[in-house]
């Protein structure tokens, strides 16, 4: 019995004995605490932070480009799957049917494209930012151009028409296919980069040229010949 009790004993007196965790001990060697011991704190100096500011700056100004040049490039491939897709269905027209297609029902018997709709506002001016949310919809049978389903691109297509040089436009021999899709809406239209293409049955020669992130290369650009 007086050992149970000796025990208990023990055991009440360790835990009434201050802990080092305790609050207490912590508070006892906050409030011990000197003027001079805070000061000699180690911090950040004024100076260091000012390096880290700018060291972020820095950083910020190199990612922050590269990060939208990627995602204008990424915008730019839907133009370039886009004009693949005109000229390999002009190809397979013209081989069908010894004749260049005129409009975008021609194309559809061998693909299909799909628009931002009118009814989603200011296409033209706004791009993206109205149709993100809009349902696309097929391109009319005898439209010659379109805004691409995210607005991004105004996609257009050229009557065939006879090379630079010639007079007669009435026979294939003269006549080319020619496509152009080009940076639509906003900032996006001076920023972005065209993707033009062509196809030339009388030398079997297509091409589909996307135009580089470099200043020169931005904004609208015109048809190019094969």
């Amino acid at each position: 019995m007086a050992q149970r009790i000796a025990s208990r004993r023990n055991s009440q007196g360790l835990i009434d004995k201050p802990f080092f965790l305790s609050p207490r001990i912590r508070l006892k060697k906050i409030s011990n605490l000197s003027l001079n011991q805070l000061k000699e704190e180690n911090g950040f100096t004024l100076v260091e932070l000012i390096v880290v500011v700018m060291m972020i700056g820095i950083l910020s100004s190199i990612a922050i480009p590269q990060f939208m040049s990627a995602a204008d490039k990424a915008k730019q491939k839907e133009a370039s799957a886009i004009v693949a897709s005109m000229i390999k269905a002009a190809t397979a027209y013209q081989t069908e049917y010894g004749a260049l297609p005129q409009n975008f029902g021609e194309l559809a018997e061998y693909a299909k494209f799909q628009e931002c709709p009118d009814t989603a506002g200011d296409v033209e001016g706004e791009g993206g930012r109205v149709c993100k949310n809009a349902t696309p919809g097929p391109v009319a049978d005898d439209a010659v151009s379109f805004f691409a389903s995210s607005g991004h691109y105004a996609v257009e297509m050229l009557y065939p028409h006879a090379e630079s040089g010639t007079t007669s436009i009435g026979t294939l021999a003269n006549l080319i296919f020619q496509v152009k899709a080009n940076p639509n809406g906003g900032a996006y239209a001076t920023n972005g980069s065209a993707v033009v293409g062509c196809y030339n049955p009388t030398a079997a020669t297509a091409q589909v040229y996307e135009y580089t992130a470099k200043s020169a290369d931005k904004g609208v650009k015109d048809y190019k010949d094969c």
